[in-house]
């Protein structure tokens, strides 16, 4: 195992810095066999890197640049890999990364994260409900399939608290005492809500738009690597959509925690009304629930959601 002092180090990295600015100039790191544990290399650029069968256990590696770096048999143990960028890294096993202290915003493939998520969830820091928690609690279960409404059932939804009835829709909050928790994965933000066990968009749809536009956003959202490594992403029913609404305007002048995006004024559900085109939404602008016409002029955001197994 060689031992490389600070001085020697640094040397290295800038030598590397130089090489990936210019192949012709610098030296490319080799950093394969050395003892670097316990060595501080927050924010380095280790980018293709050689650091096979080196020594980083209890290292910190807090937003290092791993891009393609070769990482075969080396010591990850206790390492901190907060918010690395480890994508297309080479030579890294799973086992390796069992051992690592934390992975909590981490850059990794989706594939990799499905590994690290089913086998090791607690060094993401997120995804999971907290099990301590929902020991103590019941999780609230909200209906999850689309429905066609009517305004009659929309009306004497439980978990609801109406202020004021009217013909399309009412006026109300949800009673549902939540636990909402900010999380973010791989550089996209999210809420779970402990009481309910869903994962909430932290924002959603920058435009207002139509309701199959809607459904469209959603589909693209899906695609390739999907938001936050999950690729099951879905408009929320009404149900879903109105546990958001709060008493009261405390997220600026809106009636949603402030955890939330102000953007998101008014959303769709995936839910429509009994025996027409049209959809029913949620405002939060005014603490409302209503339906309208889904191929008129009627524009609403999207926050999707996903109910967290």
């Amino acid at each position: 195992m060689r031992e490389i002092n600070a001085s020697e180090l640094s040397k290295i990295l800038k030598e590397h810095k130089r090489w990936l600015e210019n192949e012709d100039e610098g030296e490319k790191a080799d950093l394969s066999h050395a003892n670097l544990s316990r060595a501080n290399l927050s924010r380095a650029n280790l980018r293709f890197a050689n650091l096979s069968d080196s020594a980083l256990f209890e290292s910190n590696l807090s937003n290092a640049d791993l891009f393609g770096a070769n990482l075969s048999n080396t010591n990850l143990r206790d390492a901190n890999l907060s918010c690395a960028n480890l994508i297309r890294v080479r030579g890294l096993t799973i086992e390796q990364l069992s051992s690592v202290e934390t992975l909590c915003d981490a850059e990794l493939s989706s594939e990799r994260i499905k590994q690290v998520r089913k086998k090791y969830p607690h060094l993401l820091g997120e995804v999971e409900l907290d099990e301590e928690k929902l020991s103590k609690r019941k999780i609230i279960t909200l209906r999850s399939s689309y429905k066609t409404l009517s305004l009659s059932e929309v009306q004497s939804m439980p978990n609801v608290s109406i202020r004021e009835k009217e013909d399309y829709g009412f006026y109300g909050h949800s009673t549902i005492n939540h636990d909402y928790n900010l999380k973010t994965i791989g550089g996209d933000m999210v809420v779970v809500d402990n009481a309910t066990g869903l994962m909430w968009h932290q924002s959603g749809s920058d435009d207002e738009i139509l309701w199959d536009g809607a459904k469209e956003w959603v589909e693209d959202l899906n695609s390739e690597e999907g938001y936050a490594g999950y690729n099951d992403w879905r408009l929320p029913t009404v149900d879903e959509a109105v546990s958001l609404l709060e008493s009261s305007k405390i997220n600026g002048d809106l009636y949603i925690d402030p955890v939330f995006s102000k953007k998101q004024r008014w959303i769709w559900t995936g839910d429509k009304f009994d025996g027409s085109e049209v959809a029913w939404d949620v405002f939060f602008s005014s603490g409302h629930v209503s339906r309208y016409d889904i191929f008129s002029y009627s524009h609403r955001c999207v926050r999707p959601v996903r109910s967290v197994e």
